[in-house]
């Protein structure tokens, strides 16, 4: 990257008030301002005790702490609810973006009892031995074990376009068969470590996309939100000094909120796949 990309990209780049308003979730948003307004009202409070000239330093970080100790409970949980309900719908939204069978998605496909859980295993097992001659086990075993080898993943281009032949196989047949079809398609995607949405990628729709652009909205603010699992600092304790009003006006918790860089997108690892 040159260094006037670079510069292009942090003039671009949004803040996080813009991220926070382009959350596609009102309650989300709802939860954020709570926070923030508490936080604004809590560093006036603390700004007051720092022209207080009736205070010694002892005081001062006395009646902090209890400021502190009053407000700094309802930022966390106003951020632990807003972060929880961001993340399932990264989750949630993303599935949206992907097409299946029967003009559905992924979110409305998981699997339905045992026999059907067989069925795409066994559906899973043929669409590899077709594009791999190995079984599926094997496949997953030999990615599990060498993820970088060269070997694996000069194949990798090959069996994209044979497992979007076999999606859009799933796609055209539909009923119970497509749908079993596709779930296979998925199970093997995750088996070989191959992103499902390269193979169903060509078939979004304007639907699909506007879901997929929620799901990055939701991953980008995701980054920016404090975990709120860390306690907040007093401004007087121990050796912290802060001078004048605008010193205490920036008071912050030890959360780091994450705006630098480019997060990867859906890279949960723990995210529940749709045949289980």
């Amino acid at each position: 990257m040159t260094e006037q990309a670079s510069l292009t990209e942090q003039i671009i780049r949004p803040s996080v008030e813009e991220i926070h308003a382009s959350i596609p979730h009102k309650g989300v948003r709802d939860l954020l301002n709570d926070a923030k307004n508490i936080q604004r009202h809590m560093n006036r409070e603390l700004e007051d005790i720092e022209t207080d000239e009736d205070l010694n330093p002892e005081a001062k970080q006395r009646r902090a702490q209890e400021i502190i100790d009053r407000h700094s409970p309802k930022i966390a949980k106003a951020n632990q609810d807003a972060r929880e309900k961001v993340e399932a719908a990264v989750e949630s939204t993303y599935n949206f973006s992907l097409p299946f069978p029967d003009k559905k998605t992924f979110a409305h496909t998981q699997v339905k009892d045992t026999s059907e859980m067989l069925a795409v295993q066994d559906e899973a097992d043929s669409i590899a031995a077709r594009i791999a001659g190995k079984s599926l086990a094997e496949i997953t075993k030999e990615v599990s074990k060498h993820p970088g080898d060269k070997g694996i993943q000069a194949t990798s281009s090959h069996s994209v376009d044979a497992l979007r032949s076999e999606f859009d196989a799933a796609m055209k047949l539909g009923g119970v068969e497509g749908r079993v079809r596709a779930l296979g398609v998925a199970r093997v995607c995750e088996g070989m470590g191959l992103p499902l949405e390269q193979v169903v990628e060509h078939h979004r729709s304007h639907v699909h996309h506007n879901a997929l652009q929620d799901a990055r909205r939701f991953e980008s603010a995701l980054h920016t939100i404090p975990s709120g699992k860390h306690g907040m600092r007093n401004p007087y304790a121990g050796n912290t000094r802060r001078r004048g009003p605008s010193g205490v006006g920036t008071y912050a918790s030890t959360n780091k909120v994450m705006t630098g860089g480019r997060p990867q997108l859906f890279q949960k690892k723990s995210r529940r796949s749709p045949w289980k």
